[in-house]
């Protein structure tokens, strides 16, 4: 009987992680990104991942990006951030983003990791904001270092 009583305890547990899921998920805010690049302006529509729980969790285990949407993540403080793609499924781009809306270092086309011992991709220099977006799209709209960004 006790076995039986610890079995509901489990599922119980699960069940009520399973339907906390969605509320850990960082959600599209209506937020947009635009950068200002030599090739005319750019923009996404982003999901915001400002508490350490939804910078935690990211883009983890999405299958597929739209080329128009990524992820802003906002920091309380301009700061040197390092990020990982452990559990992230797709290749993506990060764009670092300092604290006056300039692009300081972008980390093009990084993979996904499927081992323990992820590698880290660092901002080299102080940011307060990171946009990622699909892996490639940097270069193929022409978004650069020292180009500007409006967050809105």
């Amino acid at each position: 009987m006790k076995i039986y009583g610890l079995l509901a305890s489990v599922i119980i547990v699960l069940v009520l992680l399973i339907l906390a899921l969605p509320l850990l998920k960082p959600k599209y805010e209506g937020k947009t990104v635009e950068f200002l690049t030599g090739k005319g302006n750019v923009s996404f529509g982003v999901e915001v991942a400002d508490t350490p729980v939804k910078r935690t969790i990211g883009l983890m285990n999405r299958s597929a990006l739209n080329e128009k949407v990524g992820m802003l993540f906002i920091f309380d403080t301009e700061q040197i951030v390092s990020f990982w793609m452990k559990n992230t499924l797709i290749p993506l781009d990060m764009i670092f983003i300092s604290a006056g809306k300039k692009i300081v270092h972008i980390e093009r086309n990084t993979q996904p990791c499927k081992i323990l011992d992820c590698q880290t991709y660092s901002s080299e220099k102080p940011a307060k904001y990171v946009v990622e977006i699909s892996g490639g799209l940097t270069e193929k709209l022409g978004i650069k270092e020292g180009d500007k960004a409006e967050i809105s």
